[in-house]
């Protein structure tokens, strides 16, 4: 089974060959994607942000998935970050906030790093943690957004991490305006006010 979920602003675009038993299709448009189709959907308008937009499920039967995604990002400038989720001796959750939202420290590639470095060094840089110890790969996001006069899709990867510091200095040059440590008691109202594609991401892990 092959799948990519693309979020935007307001809604997501599920692209997926799983058998239609398992899809929950309730509430979303529903796309059916073949070889004798495939020229004729208009992927990119699948993504165009629209308030209140029903989110989308593409159900592909006898393509590579990855060629549907290609051809659904192929108007975007593709970039890609990395970022964690880490975890203090406490138990307790390292979050940001900025730009009005909560968010996990990540950050864009530089040229020449593997993507696990580039996770470690922002969640570093972000937050002032030097002894970050890298754990597993939480999974992978995609989001749409509008930046400097082009449309991007950002690929994010996520790792799980784990720090002896409780001590945080928010970067506030990258427009951090705190970093926080969540407990188990905050934590449902903190990943209500992340990013769709977070929520989806955090919803689906086991945080606590």
């Amino acid at each position: 089974m092959q799948k990519y979920i693309i979020f935007t602003k307001y809604h997501s675009v599920c692209l997926t060959n799983q058998t239609l038993a398992t899809l929950n299709v309730e509430g979303k448009q529903f796309i059916e994607c073949n070889r004798n189709n495939f020229s004729k959907i208009a992927f990119h308008d699948l993504l165009k942000e629209i308030p209140n937009r029903q989110s989308v499920i593409v159900h592909i039967s006898d393509l590579e998935v990855s060629k549907v995604f290609v051809e659904c990002i192929k108007k975007y400038l593709f970039v890609q970050a990395a970022g964690g989720l880490v975890r203090n001796s406490k138990n307790e959750l390292l979050f940001i906030f900025r730009n009005g939202k909560w968010d996990l420290p990540k950050g864009h590639k530089e040229f020449g790093e593997e993507i696990h470095e580039t996770a470690i060094r922002e969640v570093k840089e972000e937050c002032g943690l030097n002894d970050l110890v890298l754990g597993d790969k939480l999974g992978v996001t995609y989001h749409t957004y509008y930046m400097n006069k082009h449309q991007e899709i950002k690929e994010t990867h996520w790792y799980n991490m784990t720090t002896q510091a409780i001590e945080l200095i928010p970067q506030k040059e990258e427009g951090i305006e705190k970093a926080e440590w969540i407990g188990k008691d905050k934590i449902e109202e903190v990943v209500e006010d992340c990013y769709l594609s977070l929520q989806n991401l955090l919803k689906n892990s086991k945080l606590f």
